[in-house]
């Protein structure tokens, strides 16, 4: 069972490792992002970050779209990451099960509006996110588990 879709432009790390995988009680993390899946160095270094008993997959977008039948399948808890909002928007138009997301943080890049703390949108991410809004898609900006959320409802 998903459990969290979260957007976080460092996929693996200490919040997703220590909040996140407590709070969902998750067995397995599925990464989605078309540049990792398609570097070994980057999915051994996350491999390598991965918390004990814990399964990792990094698929590219098409790959996640096509394994999806079977990951609805699987008896465990399941967090998604994505990298991006492309990579998230073509996903979830594809696979529109996803109801609600978690907007972890995005890289404040020149130009980027700032949202809150840790989210700053360029103004691609900020149509992406607009989509998804007028998708129904609830977002959330929450960076971990136990920090408050914060619903995302316009930009």
């Amino acid at each position: 069972m998903i459990k969290l879709v979260r957007l976080d432009y460092r996929l693996l790390h200490g919040q997703v490792v220590v909040s996140w995988v407590k709070a969902t009680n998750a067995q397995r993390i599925i990464i989605i992002d078309d540049e990792t899946a398609g570097n070994d160095l980057k999915k051994s270094a996350i491999k390598l970050a991965k918390p004990a008993g814990v399964r990792v997959n990094i698929f590219s977008v098409a790959c996640a779209l096509e394994k999806m039948p079977k990951v609805e399948q699987l008896d465990e808890n399941i967090i998604l990451i994505f990298g991006s909002t492309s990579h998230l928007l073509t996903f979830i138009k594809s696979y529109p099960h996803i109801s609600k997301v978690n907007y972890g943080a995005t890289a404040n890049v020149d130009g980027a509006k700032q949202v809150s703390q840790s989210i700053f949108l360029t103004e691609q991410q900020q149509a992406d996110t607009r989509e998804l809004l007028a998708l129904g898609v609830q977002i959330t900006v929450q960076q971990t588990a136990v920090s408050s959320a914060e619903e995302l409802t316009s930009l």
